[in-house]
């Protein structure tokens, strides 16, 4: 699996996304190749056409992301994924037209966005076709061979079934010989013992051999791993494997030394200024763009209920560093009893049940984000009461604040937001993968997909008591 500016990401997916673009930024140039086949030039554009045909390569597939079209672990039906390409080419399109108004430079010229458009998306939907046809396929796929039994081996093949478009479990050797023939409570076969190695994997011939084992003095085959490994098979620690298909770092399990010896977790001198940069820009002019918004929110929530407009709370920020983050107030002010998990919080006020399900009462965090305190994308800042027991019960609990935190983050967009114990065991492990792998490339990820989640309100208190997830609402929302 390639990394691309740190961040793991399917060779298959990069191919796709590689293949869309091209053809998006091919598409632009088509009209000067028609005299070729008998018909007027038509030029792309007023000028240079480069501007406008390079964003729009970038703009398609970002949109197309906002639309899960790149969820690799989604199935959709012909009909699905031709509605929702052409969302995404509309909108994508129309953005292009709109900057083109606005400014010359990317101005396209109304044939060759029409050519372009005509071409490009029929090409597209083709593409993700046989691209679907070509991941499914059984000979596409990389076959993975485990070296262990225990709960770390049984893990990995949790993991490796969820990519189960990607990958291939052929079976695991034990670690004490065991040969039954049949399935393991996982459903992997046992081939044999590791000393058995060398014949099963030219027998299998495997892509990937993952090393497994909680234990591996005495019982490591090194020579024969060395052979495989001559012979062309990736050989993968069993916590980077994981790190890949997971998007996340494996804490209960993880021998120290691992993070000790392993890349990352020290951003650029570079990466960290232009994520700096980012943040002003961006926060200062949300601010300015939303303004009227604001003063509108802050009206409506005076109007609905009393007590301040902004909800205040010390959190805990990078290095330990404790702060007030600022939220619009969403729920009543004084005590009320706490509704039992699962049921609608009858704390929470008409306009702030709105806010909560449209994200706009996290806009006053912006603030924070100028004045340094937060970043737009980082982990979840949280609640200085919770830190001790967090602290106490979760392992490297406070390395997450090696990072400053951030309004949204990896964790938030791939875990709920919860306040137990077990959320947070389950958000370090993302925030951990962040931390390590942080890049700009994977922040601008994030935002896309906390556009996404806001746009389809997936992660709101509606969206949990409808699909069951647990609730965050008894002591305080945000996680």
């Amino acid at each position: 699996m390639p990394r691309v500016f740190g961040h793991y990401v399917p060779a298959a997916l990069v191919a796709l996304v590689t293949g869309e673009a091209a053809v998006v930024f091919g598409s632009v140039f088509l009209g000067l190749a028609l005299p070729l086949v008998g018909f007027h030039v038509i030029r792309p554009a007023w000028g240079d056409a480069f501007a406008p045909a390079t964003i729009l390569a970038a703009l398609v597939p970002a949109i197309a992301l906002i639309a899960g079209l790149y969820d690799t672990r989604q199935a959709y039906g012909r009909l699905e994924l031709l509605l929702r390409l052409t969302t995404a080419f509309i909108s994508a399109y129309l953005i292009i037209a709109i900057l083109g108004y606005l400014t010359p430079v990317l101005t396209l010229a109304r044939k060759a966005f029409l050519l372009s458009f005509m071409t490009a998306f029929p090409t597209s939907f083709m593409l993700r076709l046989v691209h679907a046809r070509l991941t499914a396929a059984s000979r596409t796929k990389r076959k993975v061979l485990l070296l262990g039994s225990g709960e770390v081996s049984r893990m990995i093949a949790d993991a490796v079934k969820e990519w189960h478009h990607t990958y291939e479990l052929v079976g695991r050797l034990d670690v004490n010989g065991s040969t039954s023939p049949h399935d393991g409570a996982d459903g992997v076969w046992s081939l044999g013992a590791l000393s058995d190695l060398e014949w099963i994997s030219k027998v299998t011939q495997p892509d990937v051999m993952v090393v497994a084992l909680e234990e591996r003095r005495g019982t490591l085959p090194v020579v024969e791993i060395v052979e495989s490994k001559l012979r062309g098979v990736e050989v993968e620690d069993w916590p980077s494997f994981y790190e890949k298909l997971t998007g996340k770092i494996p804490v209960g399990n993880l021998r120290p030394s691992w993070l000790v010896f392993s890349d990352g977790f020290k951003p650029a001198r570079l990466t960290r200024l232009t994520k700096r940069t980012i943040d002003l820009l961006v926060s200062i002019s949300l601010v300015a763009l939303s303004l009227p918004l604001l003063l509108a929110i802050a009206a409506a929530i005076r109007l609905d209920s009393t007590g301040p407009i902004f909800f205040r709370q010390e959190r805990i920020g990078r290095f330990g560093r404790i702060f007030r983050i600022f939220k619009f107030r969403s729920m009543r002010s004084g005590s009320h009893p706490v509704p039992p998990p699962g049921e609608p919080d009858p704390r929470v006020t008409r306009v702030g049940r709105f806010l909560r399900r449209a994200r706009l009462d996290e806009l006053p965090q912006l603030f924070n984000v100028i004045a340094g305190d937060m970043s737009l994308v980082g982990p979840r800042p949280e609640w200085v009461a919770l830190v001790p027991e967090f602290r106490e019960k979760v392992p490297l609990y406070l390395h997450r604040l090696a990072a400053k935190p951030g309004i949204t983050g990896w964790a938030q967009v791939k875990n709920p937001y919860g306040f137990t114990v077990e959320n947070t065991w389950e958000k370090l492990q993302y925030d951990l993968y962040y931390i390590k792998n942080m890049s700009i490339f994977l922040d601008i990820l994030i935002l896309l997909h906390t556009v996404e989640i806001v746009l389809f309100t997936r992660g709101s208190e509606e969206w949990k008591r409808k699909n069951k997830a647990p609730s965050t609402t008894s002591v305080f929302y945000a996680g």
